[in-house]
């Protein structure tokens, strides 16, 4: 939920300002929505936060919003990368690095208070996943932060891949060919 306030500020720290600031703010501010299914139309709502969905400026404008967010994992020496409102972090340590577990922790913790700064939820969707570099060891460590803990998953989806820790991707081999089975047997019938 892109708070517009802090989305000026930030466009504002860019260095827009004046006539294009005022544009966005005409873009943004002051907007409503309704809902039609069926005929029948909601009432209107206000919307106090968000960006038009489905425009050109959506995109680049939660972009915006979420640039800084990058600062605040570098800090830590993680690398990351952006899709939609996905964001992934990573990092390559060694099998024997006995701080990776407060690293991430502490790394997560920023992220979490960046996010209560920025207004979003919360990292109740955060997954953790270890690719070890010798199949026969495995991490065993969780992260704890406040109410979550995070503990290494056996696998992750990323853009509709099923990911998994050794990467050999039988669970989404498997989970494609379920699909297919189904899909071919359905048509059948």
């Amino acid at each position: 939920m892109v708070n517009h306030q802090i989305l000026l500020s930030t466009l504002l720290t860019k260095g827009i300002s004046g006539t294009a600031l005022k544009w966005f703010e005409s873009y943004l501010l002051d907007r409503s929505f309704k809902v039609s299914w069926r005929g029948e139309v909601s009432k209107s709502q206000h919307l106090a936060s968000g960006v038009p969905q489905g425009s050109v400026l959506g995109p680049l404008l939660f972009s915006v919003y979420m640039a800084s967010l990058g600062s605040v994992i570098h800090k830590h020496g993680f690398s990351y990368h952006c899709y939609a409102d996905d964001t992934q972090i990573y990092l390559s340590f060694h099998p024997d690095d006995l701080t990776i577990a407060a690293r991430i922790s502490e790394c997560l913790t920023d992220i979490s208070c960046w996010m209560k700064e920025n207004q979003f939820l919360t990292l109740a969707q955060t997954e953790l996943l270890v690719f070890p570099s010798n199949p026969s060891f495995h991490h065993n460590f969780t992260i704890q932060l406040s109410t979550l803990t995070v503990s290494p998953s056996k696998t992750a989806r990323n853009l509709g891949v099923l990911i998994d820790d050794e990467l050999n991707f039988s669970d989404h081999i498997a989970k494609t060919v379920r699909s297919y089975r189904f899909a071919h047997f359905s048509k059948v019938y």
